[in-house]
């Protein structure tokens, strides 16, 4: 066997060695790489492009950032839905998976009485006492709500809204995710405020926890 035969042997022989022997795992696992660095710099590009479109939406006019700031800073988007556009599109990356497909985990608070007030119910809780996180979710609003108080709202990853209101002591950000259990914050008196919506209807903290 000539020279030049031999090594061509030799490379294809390495060449099936690395396709499809013990260095196969490789050429698998690149596709799966590629998938998540691609869904990556996916969800960078959108956020940049919903930051920048915000900015110059609310700089062409008074009016506009009002409009900006009521349908979207006062008014909780309906993330659950941008949530499944998203992964029609690009497909699913869940950061709120389990690896183990473990069952969500609901919080509770503890209460000495509670109460209807305005669309939800006050809970008798003791001053500066730790509120915890009902239900994991994006927090979409914080801010002042009238007659409430500084209000926290959750978007919850079963679509449910949650207010929380009369919190203080915490160091919560907008677009947090939290998860169930999770500290929000102290009460900022005796009584906290948990509205809970879905769909536009109101639902009661008693009737919400007896459903989960």
């Amino acid at each position: 066997m000539s020279e030049i035969e031999n090594i061509i042997r030799k490379n294809k022989a390495k060449r099936d060695r690395y396709v499809g022997g013990e260095n196969s795992y490789k050429t698998e696992e690149l596709p799966k790489k590629w998938k998540y660095i691609k869904g990556l710099i996916s969800r960078t590009l959108i956020a940049v492009i919903f930051v920048l479109g915000s900015i110059i939406f609310t700089n062409i006019s008074a009016k506009n950032k009002e409009l900006y700031q009521k349908y979207v800073l006062e008014d909780s988007l309906e993330f659950t839905k941008i949530n499944e556009l998203y992964q029609r599109l690009f497909g699913s990356v869940d950061i709120t998976k389990k690896d183990n497909d473990s069952e969500v985990v609901f919080g509770n608070i503890t209460y000495t009485n509670i109460e209807s007030f305005k669309n939800g119910s006050k809970l008798t809780i003791g001053m500066n006492e730790v509120v915890n996180v009902i239900t994991s979710g994006i927090v979409v609003f914080i801010g002042e709500k009238d007659d409430l108080g500084n209000t926290i709202i959750i978007q919850g990853n079963d679509g449910v809204d949650i207010w929380y209101s009369n919190i203080t002591d915490t160091d919560i950000k907008v677009y947090d995710y939290l998860e169930s259990g999770n500290i929000l914050g102290t009460s900022n008196s005796d009584d906290i405020y948990i509205t809970i919506s879905k769909d536009g209807e109101f639902i009661s903290y008693e009737e919400y926890m007896a459903s989960i």
